[in-house]
């Protein structure tokens, strides 16, 4: 069975914005606010939504089809 290439979707996009804005906030953060663990805590999460994002996606495109 062929399977299509996955390209992402709104929710996966989403999730993208949503790991950039932890990923520059984490920077501000880190060297502004001058708060080295709460810095690297915030950037941690930018895969986590990244993947949880694209999983969701996938789901509801499986779930439409």
């Amino acid at each position: 069975m062929y399977m299509s290439q996955y390209d992402g979707g709104m929710v996966s996009q989403l999730g993208l914005g949503a790991s950039f804005i932890s990923i520059f906030g984490s920077l501000y953060i880190y060297f502004v606010n001058e708060d080295q663990l709460l810095g690297v805590f915030v950037g941690l999460w930018a895969p986590t939504l990244i993947l949880i994002s694209r999983e969701v996606d996938k789901m509801l495109g499986w779930m439409s089809k």
